[in-house]
């Protein structure tokens, strides 16, 4: 009995053990993560699945939250009052609560503080505060140090290895019980076939005799007590010595498994290797025809004013084939087209837009794929209680095509999968869950299977088609990272060779200035709505891109309006935002206020000011961003001029250098 909780406590302290070891290593890599994203990539702070972690400096929150605590703040795009908020000022991360908010403006305090603080923008907010971790800080200092966890790991490792290995006494013991039973053994009097198979729990200690010796009753009952008192005593590894210790001749073996030999192995894997081969030739689409189905699509119509026009009309043909395949090729019946073609626009504009119009949905989680079934849901919902109409079978059509979309949406994230098989298998549990084919056989499903990843294979060929058309090995566009998070200054680099007789002075001017300046515009422009359709495609929505345009485009309406209409997309307004120098704001004011009420964005670069005329500050209002560098503002008056409504626009860097030569 006392071997028993011998035995037990030692399996229990192996265990536990172990859980700190994996523990420390989850913390030791989150430790290394955070430090490869702060000291070495050289960002302001570390974001863990839209988490990020602080430690606090002062005591301006009072009680709730002290010095040495730490913090997790969440990402949050709705900011309410009374929140406790984590936002960049001056380079520095503050956190206070929320006393007033209007027009994405905020205004906070700290709980312990007697003054309210400067106003900041939504941009400004890293996140709300979500958990405090009290005296936090005083851990990361010692057993959070990556030195102090390799060594406590390792520590801890050592320990499981000395309580894992058999002590002296386990070891006698175990040497004990082998000769008692080699003594049984030679009892018999002849050799007898024994399978070494472990036996049931239930009869452990008698079924273990009989497959020692056929000849039981040859053994006394104190023998019998012995033997049975030993196996108790044994683990279930050691157990596996008895049948070990068991000689049986080679000929009186019979159904044993041998050892494979090398030909067949081989063969099993071709034989493998084809059938994934068949498998893969099935849904293999050839480039022949994904030109020519993008040459019919091309056709119903001729002209796209940029590739994001472009690419969502291939999407939508691709859902409308997928959804002609779920619907089993049967013909629409009345209203089914309208109900079907809704739906359609709506999961577009949701899926690869982030707009949800007016619905307001249920679900505001940060998974895109269930707020995307939110929102079938509830335009379905809609559909229903707006129809006036007399097709009692409304309701149903509307049911069945909101069940057929929620599959494609989990179909289009499920043919990320790279394996084909666990990818077909996904898809045969997604239809079985969202549509019920009771008259489908097996072998059709699979057909079905196969058709729709081809579909899939052949549309986003086409994507892939489309985009290298654009791309060029004579240009390619460099994203400079600016100070908030998911901003880029986007900077058109030229690949081209130039003869040694032009200085590098001569050639930066002819690519900067003029007309090939201009030129180049268009080609940043195609570039990066080329970037954009990857980012729609992979539900990035918040990256925002700086580009700037020669001043010298805006004397000229031709070209400047075949730049605009390029950029004339909802997705494209909201992400691209145009970089002006201050002088081009002054000389081309009535321009810009007429682009921004038409949706553009615009930023400007206040490091060529010396001086900022108060009758000026007025063009500030309609920016969305202001560039000072912080060099800038300790040689000139800008930041004393500037009203406090005006300064959450600011973004302290020298954007210049980054977005090319303004």
């Amino acid at each position: 009995m006392k071997e028993k909780v011998k035995n037990i406590s030692k399996k229990i302290i192996n265990v536990l053990l172990d859980i700190f070891i994996v523990v420390l290593g989850i913390i030791l890599l989150i430790t290394v993560y955070n430090n490869v994203q702060v000291k070495i990539l050289g960002h302001d702070y570390s974001s863990f699945f839209g988490h990020s972690v602080f430690e606090v400096q002062t005591g301006s929150m009072g009680e709730i939250i002290e010095p040495g605590d730490w913090i997790v703040v969440k990402y949050e795009k709705n900011i309410k009052l009374n929140d406790i908020v984590t936002f960049e000022h001056k380079g520095e991360y503050i956190t206070h609560r929320v006393i007033e908010a209007y027009n994405g403006t905020y205004v906070t305090k700290g709980d312990a503080n007697t003054a309210k603080d400067s106003p900041i923008s939504k941009d400004q907010i890293v996140g709300k505060v979500v958990k405090v971790i009290p005296n936090f800080g005083i851990l990361r200092k010692t057993i959070f140090n990556p030195i102090v966890l390799i060594a406590i790991i390792i520590t801890l490792f050592l320990l499981n290895q000395v309580f894992k290995k058999p002590t002296k006494e386990e070891k006698e013991k175990e040497q004990k019980t082998l000769e008692k039973l080699k003594k049984v053994l030679t009892k018999e009097p002849k050799k007898e076939k024994v399978m070494a198979v472990e036996p049931k729990e239930d009869k452990v200690e008698e079924q273990e005799i009989r497959e020692v010796t056929e000849e039981k009753k040859e053994l006394t009952i104190e023998e019998k007590a012995q033997l049975k008192e030993e196996l108790e005593n044994t683990t279930d590894m050691e157990k596996t010595l008895f049948f070990r210790m068991v000689s049986v001749d080679k000929d009186e073996l019979e159904n044993v498994y041998e050892e494979i030999p090398k030909e067949l192995e081989e063969q099993s894997d071709s034989v493998t290797n084809l059938i994934k081969k068949e498998e893969q030739d099935e849904v293999e689409v050839s480039e022949d025809n994904i030109k020519s189905k993008l040459e019919l699509i091309q056709k119903k119509k001729k002209k796209c004013k940029n590739i994001i026009e472009k690419a969502m009309l291939i999407k939508k043909e691709e859902i409308n084939e997928l959804i002609e395949l779920l619907n089993r090729n049967e013909e629409f019946k009345k209203n089914e087209p309208t109900i079907k073609d809704k739906l359609i626009d709506s999961y577009i504009d949701a899926k690869y837009y982030n707009h949800c119009g007016n619905i307001d949905l249920a679900y505001n989680g940060n998974n895109k794929m269930l707020r995307v079934d939110s929102l079938l849901e509830k335009l379905g919902e809609n559909l229903k209680k707006s129809y006036k109409e007399s097709d009692t079978k409304y309701s149903e059509k509307v049911d069945k095509f909101v069940k057929i979309m929620t599959l494609v949406n989990h179909l289009e994230e499920d043919y990320k999968i790279e394996d084909l098989t666990k990818k077909k298998d996904t898809y045969n549990k997604r239809i079985l869950k969202y549509i019920k084919f009771n008259d489908l056989s097996q072998k059709d499903l699979k057909k079905l299977i196969t058709n729709l990843i081809k579909v899939q294979r052949t549309y986003a060929g086409m994507i892939k088609f489309i985009q290298s058309k654009i791309e060029t090995n004579m240009f390619n566009l460099k994203f400079n990272k600016l100070p908030r998070k998911d901003m880029y200054a986007v900077e058109l680099e030229h690949n081209i060779q130039f003869s040694k007789v032009y200085s590098e002075y001569i050639v930066d001017k002819t690519y900067s200035e003029g007309i090939i300046a201009e030129d180049k515009v268009k080609v940043l422009a195609n570039l990066l709505l080329s970037q954009l359709v990857k980012d729609m495609y992979a539900g990035e929505f918040n990256k925002k891109y700086f580009i700037y345009i020669p001043e010298s485009l805006y004397a000229k309406d031709n070209k400047l309006d075949q730049v605009f209409d390029m950029l004339n997309d909802e997705f494209a307004k909201k992400n691209i935002n145009i970089l002006l120098a201050y002088n081009g704001l002054s000389d081309n004011k009535k321009i810009i206020k007429n682009l921004i009420k038409q949706g553009f964005n615009f930023s400007v670069d206040m490091n060529d000011v010396e001086l900022l005329k108060k009758s000026d500050i007025k063009d500030l209002y309609i920016l969305e961003h202001i560039f000072i560098s912080r060099k800038k503002i300790y040689k000139t008056n800008i930041i004393d001029v500037l009203p406090e409504d005006v300064k959450p626009k600011i973004i302290y860097e020298e954007v210049s250098s980054k977005i090319g030569n303004i």
